[in-house]
């Protein structure tokens, strides 16, 4: 069989063209690979301070004005006010020094995922997240294991989440 210059020039772009395309594949597959490597380490130094530095006494978060306020609004099934989120978020970054900078350099979460993490870091059950939220708790759930998988690069369930925001 004999082709054509035509055919051969088809042959020649065909090949090129699928030779780009898997080295392009290769160079993604690669850069995600990194940058999941690069986010793991992120969490491991993140958990190795954690465990040098001391546990925060919790009381500081319990007995403060926006986590009564967060109990009250439970208790009369309301949401929250963007005051109060704000104010929760200073009360824990005071005592777990640079959460959200940690919680957003692995990931560029949304304001739904950072609430839910804030929560989580203060010990709220999951049906409580959801009314504060005014989020299903199935919406809640669904968020806890997205962001594991995000940040990770694997399936993991809600409490796998769970478990490595209360560890940082």
């Amino acid at each position: 069989m004999v082709l054509t210059d035509r055919e051969l020039f088809l042959l020649i772009i065909c090949t090129v063209f699928y030779i780009t395309l898997f080295i392009l594949v290769i160079q993604n597959s690669r850069r995600k690979i990194q940058l999941l490597q690069s986010r793991l380490d992120n969490i491991h130094a993140m958990q190795k301070m954690a465990v040098i530095e001391q546990r925060p006494d919790m009381s500081t978060i319990f007995s403060s004005a926006v986590y009564l306020r967060l109990k009250q609004n439970l208790a009369e099934g309301r949401g929250v006010t963007d005051d109060d989120w704000q104010e929760l978020a200073d009360v824990v970054n005071s005592v777990y020094t640079g959460f959200t900078e940690k919680l957003f350099s692995l990931y560029r979460m949304s304001q739904q995922d950072y609430r839910v993490s804030l929560l989580i870091k203060i010990r709220m059950q999951p049906k409580d997240i959801a009314t504060l939220t005014s989020h299903s708790k199935e919406s809640v759930a669904s968020t806890r294991s997205r962001l594991y998988q995000k940040v990770f690069g694997k399936k993991g369930s809600t409490k796998d989440w769970d478990d490595f925001i209360l560890s940082i």
